[in-house]
């Protein structure tokens, strides 16, 4: 593009500077975005991190209290199993008990 005079130029070089002055301001706007969302990143990497400790933590509790819960169901079963044992023996000491009330009473007279 050929200028027919000096301020024909002069005013195409006033439009490129406002032109490269925009591109900066937005250049720099562009880097301060790009920082914000690096330190964004960052933490979201740290929080991320967190939570995967929590999560293998969270992961060993619950692992120990299915160890707990089967000991404990195996410590049920036996106490049902001796209480299950000690039912059966009253029951055969009642019968017991029995006999003898009878016997007693026959020897009574009753």
């Amino acid at each position: 593009m050929a200028f027919e005079n000096f301020p024909e130029v002069w005013a195409a070089l006033g439009r490129l500077y406002d032109s490269i002055v925009e591109m900066q301001r937005q250049q720099v706007q562009s880097a301060a975005r790009f920082d914000a969302m690096s330190e964004r990143i960052e933490r979201l990497a740290s929080t991320i991190e967190t939570m995967g400790s929590r999560i293998e933590t969270l992961a060993s509790t619950v692992e120990a209290m299915g160890s707990g819960i089967e000991t404990l169901t195996e410590r049920v079963d036996r106490v049902v199993a001796t209480v299950a044992t000690l039912a059966g023996t009253v029951g055969q000491l009642a019968t017991v008990v029995e006999g003898h009330e009878r016997r007693l009473e026959r020897l009574e007279g009753h």
